[in-house]
């Protein structure tokens, strides 16, 4: 679901790629500025709106910062957390082994001490981490090697449903573990932890150890929670270790939570400067309403993006208020696993009756972020070699409105010679309930009645629909309208391999919501994934991009560019990567002394 920006070092990629990622209510798209104050308004690309996003805004210590969001949170526990709002929380109460500061560029030691060692045959990762940061909250004392262990055992604990482990971290003796020791993580002192891998996966290894799975967690204290199923560690965040500057002092699902200060978080260990003392969220509500609201105000930050109306609004006449970063992809995912979009010419169908357009309009026009032709946007190296703007040609995603003509072609290969669709399945559309969702909904419901395809809408929130529907692999949900996915470390193989390969479909916390499990893709991609030669990567990452195209198993509608809202004398920093806010440097304006 997310992470991305270049590392230095054995961590170093392109510095042109630029994106955290992970799914999220927000969604993403492209690359940005790194440079503080005014950014460029262009609606093409690059940032939109002039807020002052720079990571040093003259911010001073103290005060209470303010958000609001439609939306709620998903998972606040490190080690199940996935989704673009979460982050927001997490990165200011964990500490993974490495992490990005607002700007995006390089990749940082954070509980780590220093970068990550890879072994020449690219099979073993050795990591120092600090021997004097200390757990705050449910535990008060020093953090050690075997924390870190733990953190990725319950990774792979099925109570704790982790979204990417099984794809990120191939380690010796993990797919036996369940939740026990990893025969091949070793801790040979309390600041040195050893990882023994399968394959010569080093170099992507390192760049997923600023994923929240890495941070510790302290196994005298979650192991007893973890044995219950689904984990009780995520039932209350209060009662949480934390690492982190902030700690989780009040929560309450899908409404409200107050981040504090952490007694025990020493920032001579830490980048972080940590400016509010304290940090109030409120969540729910007619997005409409808080956008106004926020537009309207001085001291209030918007967590989620606005909807096209008061987007419009914020271009035209307070620019000053507005900004966002292009960052991922938004789609809509079609279940290839059950009837009808078990058929791959019925899917391609769909794509070429699909008003693409539309989706771009019900998000704000242009401003949200050009029509996807395909799914590596222009932030991943490997975007001109999947085509660019322009894609692979293929002729159901030549019309951006939608061309019937095409689509009945395809609904005729797919076996209904009259190009409409005859069959009894029952479709249902489960999206989010806070606005563009409800429009998103019912633009896919009018296309597909167009094919003869008739279906049922569910409207839930944003946060529900992953945990609930989307993400809960026994749901079989038809479609997924309102899916969007950032690239979790700068690497074409982050793009696409969590979304689009069957072997990382997992029962709970999901992200391959279409469940496609296509071997010949899976196949490719493991092939792309050993090519270490930039040129040759790039390449075959392009043609698994080309493979998942042709397939159809999802609609590319945008690469995102999600803008955010700003009070007027709020001092927020944008963190690039996450295309969300970083709240361990926003600030209430004046702060304290």
């Amino acid at each position: 679901m997310r992470i991305s920006r270049s590392i230095p070092g054995v961590l170093g990629v392109g510095a042109a790629a630029l994106a955290l990622a992970a799914c999220g209510g927000g969604g993403n798209s492209n690359k940005t500025s790194s440079s503080g104050g005014g950014t460029s308004s262009s609606a093409a690309g690059g940032t939109i709106g002039s807020a002052n996003i720079a990571a040093d805004q003259g911010q001073k210590k103290g005060g209470t910062l303010n958000l609001v969001s439609a939306e709620g949170w998903q998972h606040l526990d490190p080690g199940q957390s996935y989704f673009q709002i979460d982050y927001l929380v997490v990165y200011a109460t964990q500490r993974p082994l490495y992490s990005f500061k607002p700007a995006g560029g390089d990749a940082v030691a954070d509980l780590a001490d220093g970068e990550p060692e890879i072994s020449a045959d690219g099979k073993t990762v050795t990591v120092k981490i600090k021997p004097d940061v200390k757990f705050g909250g449910a535990v008060t004392r020093t953090v050690t090697s075997d924390d870190v262990k733990y953190a990725f055992e319950r990774d792979f604990n099925p109570n704790v449903p982790n979204a990417y482990a099984t794809s990120y971290y191939p380690i010796v003796g993990s797919d036996k573990s369940k939740g026990g020791p990893i025969s091949g993580i070793d801790t040979p002192d309390k600041t040195t932890i050893v990882f023994h891998l399968k394959s010569n996966f080093g170099g992507t290894f390192v760049k997923s150890l600023t994923l929240p799975g890495s941070a510790p967690v302290p196994r005298e204290y979650a192991e007893k929670l973890d044995k219950k199923n689904p984990t009780t560690y995520d039932g209350d965040p209060t009662k949480q270790a934390f690492t982190g500057p902030y700690m989780i002092q009040e929560y309450k699902e899908g409404r409200s939570l107050t981040l504090v200060r952490n007694p025990n978080w020493d920032a001579s260990t830490d980048f972080r400067p940590a400016y509010a003392d304290k940090i109030v969220w409120k969540a729910g509500g007619d997005p409409n309403v808080l956008a106004r609201q926020v537009l309207a105000s001085k001291d209030l930050l918007m967590a989620d993006v606005p909807p096209a109306p008061v987007l419009r609004t914020a271009f035209q006449s307070k620019k000053d208020q507005l900004t966002g970063s292009p960052l991922g992809v938004r789609y809509v995912a079609l279940n290839s696993s059950v009837p009808p979009f078990d058929n791959e010419n019925l899917r391609r169908a769909v794509l070429a009756v699909s008003n693409r357009q539309a989706y771009q309009l019900a998000r704000g026009g242009p401003l949200a972020g050009p029509v996807a032709t395909h799914f590596l946007g222009p932030e991943s190296d490997a975007f001109k070699e999947a085509g660019g703007a322009n894609g692979f040609g293929f002729d159901f995603l030549k019309s951006p409105t939608g061309d019937l003509t095409v689509a009945k072609k395809y609904m005729k290969a797919a076996g209904y010679p009259s190009g409409k669709y005859t069959g009894n399945a029952k479709v249902l559309i489960v999206g989010s309930n806070s606005d563009p969702g409800p429009k998103e909904m019912q633009i896919v419901q009018n296309d597909l009645q167009k094919l003869g395809i008739k279906s049922e809408i569910k409207a839930v929130p944003q946060q529900t629909m992953y945990s609930k529907f989307c993400g809960y692999v026994k749901a079989k949900i038809n479609v997924c309208p309102t899916a969007g996915w950032i690239e979790d470390f700068p690497d074409a193989y982050a793009w696409l391999y969590v979304p689009f390969n069957g072997n990382a479909i997992v029962p709970v916390n999901n992200s391959n919501w279409g469940s496609l499990d296509d071997p010949k893709i899976n196949a490719a991609m493991d092939k792309a994934s050993t090519i270490t030669e930039p040129e040759a990567r790039k390449k075959a990452w392009a043609n698994v991009d080309r493979m998942i195209t042709s397939t159809a198993g999802a609609i590319p509608e945008l690469w995102s560019r999600d803008p955010l809202l700003t009070g007027t004398d709020v001092k927020g920093v944008l963190d690039i990567w996450n295309a969300d806010w970083n709240l361990s440097y926003s600030a209430p304006t004046g702060g304290g002394t």
